[in-house]
């Protein structure tokens, strides 16, 4: 072998050997950047859970940055959130220290550093390959010397939340794969601050709504309260009314036809054997229409408001009551059970119970052709209780109740209204054919004076 073939083998050599070289250089350069891609996308998957997890714009920002330079996968990491105006409404860094304030500042004094002016103003995405030259005015700028930068504007939906910044390797800071990757995560942070403003926002018009209902319950309450004073003084009233008409009617007409009555009999006395009986036979025919005139105002007067439940109280009452039913309606068996005395019924119930009794058995009479009926008062530990049944045709108490359109369901409205007024508790149990049962109870702690 000659010189000049041996010149030849070593130079091929070199070129082998320079070629391996190469190899080598560009697999490891291949290792550090499959490394490096590693570790961003755990800091991404760090970012994913963040962004799952965090419901506070300012927890959100700060884990982001936390978690982009954790693993080495950035040098350093800050966002700005802004509002429409510009003002910083959140803030956070990672990897810079104090000298983040001064890029605060800057934005705050309406001197926005370079990537933020751009990003905010033109550029989405922005690349800057060497900060320390590019961005001298920067006051965080020296802390990029010999590596790159790589900044995203956080929009979504066509709004701009603020800027995402990170410090790489000027290699990585032009690659596209990494570009891809840092768009991704802008977009996933951005659509993360949407969707807690949209939350918030959420949250607020259900607290709007929710101070609304309350605001309108409370009003109803009220309302309900104001109409219950006026329904209740309308009903005292009515009572006072009844009771004055009833005066009036006792001391006026039902005095004057006694009177009347009286006159008549006397001249009828002293007629008797100075002139023939036909010529008196008119006076003989007006006294019973005076008897029978006085018995009808004395009715009215006791349906008005009968003076026997002033004077003597609500057990005499009723029993006046039960025996004037039975004589009207002889048809009808009642059986009366008052199982209380006196002094246990409050006087503010006392007519309220009779007005029940009076309405409930004027139906019974009117409605049910019933047979059979009873009346029940009594104390039941700490509630009194009235009870009315019969065993009449019944009806569809529901569908009577809510039509409202019938007299009979004009007096169980005003027999429900009156007891409920009055702090109690009303029910009507009934079908048709199988009679009815109204059941009226008070807790004597419930009780209301009308």
């Amino acid at each position: 072998m000659n010189e000049t073939s041996i010149y030849d083998e070593c130079l091929d050599l070199v070129d082998r050997v320079e070629g391996l070289k190469n190899r080598i250089a560009q697999r490891n350069q291949e290792k550090d950047k499959i490394s490096h891609l590693n570790a961003v996308l755990s800091s991404i998957r760090d970012v994913s859970r963040l962004i799952i997890k965090e419901k506070d714009p300012q927890s959100l920002i700060r884990g982001v940055c936390a978690s982009l330079i954790e693993k080495r996968s950035f040098h350093n990491a800050w966002i700005v959130l802004i509002d429409d105006r510009c003002s910083i409404t959140a803030s956070a860094e990672a990897g810079l220290g104090d000298d983040f304030h001064e890029i605060l500042k800057s934005i705050e004094t309406g001197r926005m550093p370079r990537c933020c002016n751009l990003v905010l103003n033109r550029n989405r995405f922005l690349v800057t390959k060497n900060p320390s030259q590019e961005c001298i005015n920067c006051p965080v700028s020296y802390m990029y010397d010999g590596r790159g930068s790589i900044s995203a504007r956080l929009e979504h939906d066509g709004r701009a939340y603020g800027i995402l910044t990170v410090s790489v390797p000027i290699a990585y800071s032009q690659d596209p794969e990494e570009h891809e990757l840092f768009n991704d995560v802008a977009d996933d942070i951005a659509y993360a601050l949407h969707s807690i403003e949209v939350e918030k926002d959420r949250m607020r018009k259900e607290a709007a709504l929710r101070e609304a209902r309350d605001k309108l319950e409370r009003r109803v309450k009220e309302r309900t309260r104001d109409l219950e004073v006026l329904s209740s003084r309308l009903l005292n009233a009515q009572e006072e009314e009844r009771k004055r008409i009833a005066v009036d009617l006792h001391d006026g007409i039902g005095q004057c036809l006694s009177a009347v009555k009286f006159m008549v009999e006397t001249v009828i006395e002293q007629l008797k054997g100075k002139v023939d009986r036909l010529e008196i036979k008119s006076l003989d025919a007006l006294v019973p229409l005076l008897q029978e005139s006085s018995e009808e105002i004395r009715n009215i007067i006791m349906n008005l408001r009968p003076s026997i439940l002033d004077d003597l109280g609500i057990l005499a009452t009723i029993g006046w009551f039960c025996r004037q039913f039975t004589s009207v309606y002889s048809h009808i068996h009642l059986t009366k059970s008052l199982e209380i005395e006196e002094d246990q019924v409050p006087d503010a119930l006392k007519t309220i119970i009779f007005r029940i009794i009076q309405e409930a058995m004027n139906n019974i009479a009117k409605h049910s052709g019933a047979e059979e009926a009873s009346l029940y008062l009594g104390k039941n530990g700490n509630t009194l209780e009235l009870r009315i049944e019969d065993n009449g045709c019944g009806f569809n108490s529901a569908r009577l109740m809510s039509s409202g359109s019938s007299i009979q369901a004009f007096g169980l409205t005003g027999m429900k209204e009156r007891v409920e007024l009055s702090g109690g508790r009303f029910a009507i149990f009934s079908s048709p054919g199988e009679g009815a049962r109204i059941e009226a109870r008070w807790a004597y702690t419930c009780a209301r004076t009308f």
